[in-house]
């Protein structure tokens, strides 16, 4: 009876791995967009640094990772004006903070679709945020994408004027992250 215990377990074991694959995370996309009355500014957030940086995709689609943890170097943040990313990155707090930081709390799953909650750290003040992400197969890349919305105010952030004009209050954030085997 071992033996037969013995082979089940070897065999589950190796089907399941047949039909599951590491992902590893290849590409990081992080925008955001501020209006303001005269222009409406699309920035990048380059050089984040994401964890996990390899999920599981299975038979019954991709893992959920227990956590996630993002951290966007806000000297990387570019609008494509240097005046202007001087400024950004200052409102930020930067050079005494050096990163914005999320950290998820719950991440559940629902077909194609994660709804992600946790906390975003920006200028050292913390709030929940929660955003719905979408995972999509194309060829053999595997896309997690999704956008939320922030208030600078909620963070201490001082929204931009120029000529007594001044910028929403509202920022968007679209993000896509690009996972192949």
């Amino acid at each position: 009876m071992s033996y037969l215990l013995r082979f089940l377990i070897l065999f589950l074991l190796s089907v399941s791995s047949i039909f599951s694959e590491e992902l590893k995370l290849q590409e990081s996309i992080i925008n955001f967009i501020a209006i303001h009355p005269f222009k409406t500014v699309n920035g990048k957030c380059s050089g984040a640094i994401v964890s996990p940086m390899i999920l599981t995709q299975g038979a019954n689609g991709l893992q959920i990772p227990k956590l996630v943890k993002i951290e966007i170097p806000i000297s990387q943040i570019k609008s494509g004006d240097e005046n202007r990313d001087e400024h950004i990155i200052e409102s930020l707090g930067y050079p005494t903070i050096t990163n914005i930081s999320f950290i998820s709390t719950s991440i559940t799953a629902k077909e194609n679709e994660w709804t992600i909650t946790g906390n975003l750290t920006v200028k050292g003040k913390t709030k929940t945020v929660k955003t719905l992400a979408t995972i999509q197969k194309e060829g053999q890349e595997t896309i997690l994408s999704g956008k939320f919305q922030v208030l600078m105010s909620d963070f201490d952030v001082e929204r931009p004027s120029l000529l007594f004009a001044t910028a929403k209050d509202e920022v968007s954030i679209d993000y896509r992250f690009i996972l192949k085997p």
